[in-house]
């Protein structure tokens, strides 16, 4: 998001005062231990950015409080499991024998915003040493919070996570659903559902003074169902403190009361009968052929299949010029799909590159799951990388669905009900 487009969403600056105030009436109260998740795009105009946020944040904590934010460097992982984007095999032995080490100090974060960027650098700030799922502390139990985080197992007992339940701490999501809710990765680690899995990883880290590679053993985690667990939670709980921070949504709630939820839920659903097992999303291949055809009779029912079938060729003739993403089930059957291409320009944007939702789909049994949100989350990633920094969408009245889905991955309305854009941080 560009400072204009703050500005001008802004009703009057959002400054350290005012935020103090939305934090004290959503119940964030004096000596809590408070783990944060957080968007600054989403709270409009800050007067003094991602600080403000923070000394905000920290003066509704006061001085027997302590913050928490997740500052995860997930590029120090094994290439092996790399898909966005993946890399050529005959670079992995290399990448492993050269990516510098984990540095608490000196390693920035990855995909974790602004607002834990500018904290972890924050001096007294402690940073656990995990290589991969570090969290960042300041104030009466940090040190006890970011002490000995395990290098195998990085978000269950031995994390972080596990401390802040020890404290009955809370969670606060800024601006960002619970398909960013670390504390909820603490409840797969002690959940028991069928399809649990480990999964080897590894990390560059000093021992000794010596720069080493090393194996760590992990849980293959998976957070497509969160948003369901966190709807879930709210709807029959009734624990979730909802309100706006800024401009932004805001979810307060007890970690240890989420993460005892979340268990029990996880072992309810996950990998029974009828439940909807998670979707591996990827680039097509020219092999999908059949399936994508299925997909676009499905997007569109009233067009030919005949002129369908032209079109699944022309796409695979230009996957590299507007690549398209597919989330395929442990059946092997493909039950979403999303294009994205680069365009000139846009309804509402102020680029002259901008990443374009050409077309979004996912089969009805599997909405509601986080697929969709995975699928245009990887397209998004792939138009930044192109040096976009906007993204638009079309949809029309026929797909009634389409404004509020464009609305819940923050698009906003550009022409009613038919253009949307949105801001890429």
């Amino acid at each position: 998001m560009t400072e204009r487009d703050a500005i001008e969403r802004t009703a009057a600056p959002i400054t350290i005062a005012s935020l103090v105030e939305d934090l004290r009436r959503l119940g964030v109260e004096p000596g809590m231990t408070l783990l944060v998740h957080a968007s600054l795009s989403a709270l409009g105009w800050v007067c003094g950015g991602p600080v403000a946020v923070i000394l905000a944040l920290e003066e509704a904590l006061g001085e027997r409080g302590t913050l928490v934010m997740p500052t995860m460097s997930g590029d120090l992982t094994d290439p092996e499991g790399w898909q966005n984007p993946p890399v050529p095999a005959d670079w992995k032995e290399r990448i492993r024998a050269t990516m510098p080490a984990f540095d608490p100090d000196f390693t920035p974060t990855r995909h974790m915003g602004a607002i834990a960027e500018a904290f972890r650098k924050q001096p007294g700030t402690l940073r656990s040493a995990h290589p991969h799922a570090s969290f960042a502390a300041r104030g009466t139990d940090a040190a006890r919070i970011t002490d000995d985080h395990a290098l195998d197992y990085a978000l269950g007992e031995g994390s972080p996570l596990a401390r802040i339940y020890e404290l009955d701490g809370s969670v606060l999501l800024l601006g960002v659903d619970h398909g960013n809710n670390t504390s909820l990765h603490l409840a797969e680690y002690r959940a028991n559902y069928p399809g649990k899995r480990e999964r080897p990883n590894g990390a560059p880290l000093w021992i000794d003074g010596i720069r080493r590679w090393v194996d760590v053993l992990d849980v293959d985690v998976d957070a497509s169902d969160f948003p369901r667990i966190g709807e879930a939670f709210a709807r029959e709980t009734g624990e979730t403190r909802s309100g706006r921070i800024g401009n932004a949504p805001a979810l307060l709630m007890r970690q240890r009361s989420l993460v005892d939820f979340a268990v029990r839920w996880m072992e309810a659903h996950r990998g029974l009968p009828g439940a909807a097992p998670a979707a591996t999303v990827r680039p097509l291949r020219k092999t999908d052929r059949d399936e994508w055809i299925r997909l676009r009779c499905a997007l569109w029912p009233h067009h030919d299949p005949a002129e369908l079938e032209a079109e699944a060729e022309e796409t695979a003739i230009h996957l590299e010029a507007t690549p398209v993403f597919v989330a395929e089930g442990p059946d092997g059957r493909l039950h979403g799909m999303v294009e994205v291409s680069i365009r000139d320009r846009a309804l509402g944007c102020t680029t002259d590159r901008v990443g374009y939702l050409e077309s979004w789909y996912v089969d009805p049994e599997w909405r509601r799951r986080g697929v969709g949100r995975r699928l245009v989350e990887r397209a998004e990633e792939w138009a930044r990388r192109q040096g976009c920094a906007e993204m638009a969408s079309d949809t029309t009245p026929r797909y009634p669905l389409s404004p509020a889905a464009h609305e819940g991955l923050g698009y906003r309305e550009v022409k009613r009900k038919i253009h949307f854009r949105k801001p890429l941080p």
